[in-house]
């Protein structure tokens, strides 16, 4: 079945970036944790991001989303600010030590989907893409 293998081929690709040593304050970042760091570096450059933003790109849950950014805060790799915009907000800020740690994990997170995509065209990475938003979709 397509869902058994979709969630095979998720925790060896976790599984694969835990292996990747990466510390900070003594602690190996998740994976969740490196991918949060790259989507918040990425799009605050151009728009402030919040917790929903993060919710909806990952398709996870408001608790599971909060925890993890607890546990950021906690660790000083991120902090809330209020928004601009909408003081009822918190846009997320990066700190300097996450900042620093970007293109570490940026690395990483290149050389992991190469070894994940080893063998296949372009052309089968594009349409893998395409059946993969379709699935995205229809699961919604």
């Amino acid at each position: 079945p397509l869902g058994k293998q979709l969630k095979s081929v998720s925790n060896l690709f976790s599984r694969h970036l835990n292996q990747i040593p990466l510390y900070h304050e003594g602690e190996n970042l998740t994976p969740m944790q490196r991918m949060i760091i790259v989507v918040v570096h990425e799009k605050s450059q151009t728009q402030d991001v919040f917790q929903r933003d993060l919710e909806k790109f990952f398709s996870i849950r408001r608790s599971t989303v909060t925890g993890v950014l607890q546990l950021m805060e906690k660790r000083g790799l991120l902090v809330r600010e209020p928004s601009t915009q909408d003081g009822r907000l918190k846009r997320l800020c990066l700190t300097d030590q996450a900042n620093a740690l970007f293109a570490i994990i940026q690395q990483n997170l290149q050389e992991a989907e190469a070894l994940l995509c080893q063998g296949l065209t372009k052309e089968e990475i594009a349409f893998f893409s395409a059946i993969l938003a379709k699935m995205e979709q229809n699961i919604r």
